[in-house]
């Protein structure tokens, strides 16, 4: 029975944690807040420097915290990821921009780069 219970604590460690309040719920700043309706009408317009910003802010991020993981994109551009985000958000005009880019992160998840290419640090 102790090797269940040590097992099952072992495993529930390993998964990844978000940080989060206790209803599960977290503050969302910047574009992330605004709907894909608002992004597709930016991106429409030409004027979405401030996604572009955001993404790649959250994304480092993302990287940053995630366990091994170098970059969650892989070897896509911005343009490879802004394009996935269109698809996305033409599909899910009500999601927020921030569900969004969690949709990108576990859809890539299998296919990030694990460490640096080139061996180098940052």
């Amino acid at each position: 029975m102790r090797k269940h219970i040590l097992l099952l604590l072992t495993i529930s460690l390993a998964v990844p944690a978000y940080a989060v309040d206790s209803a599960g719920n977290f503050a969302i700043w910047g574009a992330g807040k605004k709907s894909c309706h608002k992004y597709n009408l930016a991106r429409a317009a030409d004027d979405y420097n401030d996604y572009k910003e955001y993404v790649m802010g959250y994304l480092t991020a993302y990287n940053h915290q995630a366990p091994n993981t170098y970059n969650i994109s892989g070897e896509m551009t911005l343009d490879d990821i802004t394009q996935w985000l269109d698809d996305e958000c033409q599909l899910k005009p009500v999601i927020s921009f921030e569900e969004a880019l969690t949709g990108f992160i576990l859809e890539h998840h299998e296919t990030r780069m694990k460490s640096s290419p080139g061996g180098f640090a940052r």
